[in-house]
């Protein structure tokens, strides 16, 4: 066991070698590709992105919602009385733990933007129909409700439910290659578990990347608002550099006094702006 396997035991950080090296080594390689070649990818990525919502929008909105059914049909069956960890299980957190660690890591700072800013977007520029109007009100309040009510939980909660059934109650990595496990055996062991690992490490990643970088966003602009602080590159690599240190400090510290501690703090200061807003909110708002 050499220095560095030493500092990550100690650490209580446990990594697959070729798992990690190569998600590593195929992120670098897309980022540094990518700011060689901004504008070409850009235009790349709309190509994709239109396309995907063209051609595949209506095998998205599917999934969705047949997610959303078996994750009530998971409910209501006689699967929903399988208790995670075993028969004697006992919950390792509160409710309101539980709650601020899903709600912080499963929404996030997108909401505290989109919540507000989509309703509104689909209002003045609905994907059909006349815009201002009752009807692209009706679509707006639709459209924000599928991307930000239950539909997105029954994602969140197929996933977890799949990692934390075959990590607790079979003793199985907790990993998204276990999920796989009835379908390829001890096959998730081998390389094709690794090429599965790596897909969800890549995306995750990216997917994580692309909140925060919105949410940035939203950060400067607030500072410029209220303090004056430009808004630039340097500024908000400084806000992601931040932000990406309170997030590892929070990972190294583990659940308890890291990562649910922070989620608690989290939701204290979004219950106390939701009570700012409302009773501060513009007078004229109130008739």
């Amino acid at each position: 066991m050499n220095r560095q396997n030493k500092i990550i035991d100690k650490l209580g950080l446990n990594f697959h070698p070729t798992v990690f090296g190569l998600s590593l080594f195929i992120i670098i390689s897309f980022v540094t590709f990518t700011l060689m070649n901004l504008q070409q990818i850009s235009q790349f990525f709309e190509v994709i992105q239109s396309s995907l919502a063209h051609y595949a929008g209506w095998f998205y909105i599917l999934s969705v919602n047949i997610f959303l059914g078996f994750s009530i049909y998971l409910v209501f069956s006689r699967y929903g009385k399988i208790r995670i960890g075993g028969l004697n299980a006992k919950p390792e957190f509160t409710y309101w733990g539980w709650f601020s660690m899903l709600f912080s890591a499963g929404m996030g700072i997108g909401l505290v933007f989109y919540s507000v800013a989509e309703p509104i977007f689909h209002y003045i520029s609905p994907p059909y129909g006349e815009a201002s109007s009752i009807e692209s009100a009706k679509i707006a309040m639709q459209f924000t409700f599928f991307h930000w009510g239950f539909h997105a939980w029954a994602i969140y909660a197929l996933v977890a439910l799949a990692l934390a059934f075959f990590s607790y109650n079979r003793g199985l990595p907790l990993t998204i290659r276990s999920a796989f496990y009835p379908l390829l055996g001890e096959k998730i062991y081998g390389p094709i578990g690794n090429a599965i690992d790596i897909t969800a490490a890549v995306a995750t990643l990216f997917g994580l990347t692309t909140s925060l970088g919105l949410g940035v966003k939203q950060i400067n602009a607030g500072l410029h608002h209220l303090f004056g602080i430009a808004e630039n590159s340097t500024i908000q690599i400084i806000l992601i550099s931040s932000i990406t240190s309170l997030a590892t400090i929070s990972v190294i510290l583990g659940l308890k006094k890291g990562i649910k501690r922070l989620s608690e703090i989290n939701m204290g200061i979004a219950l106390i702006l939701m009570i700012f807003v409302f009773f501060l909110r513009p007078h004229h708002l109130s008739n």
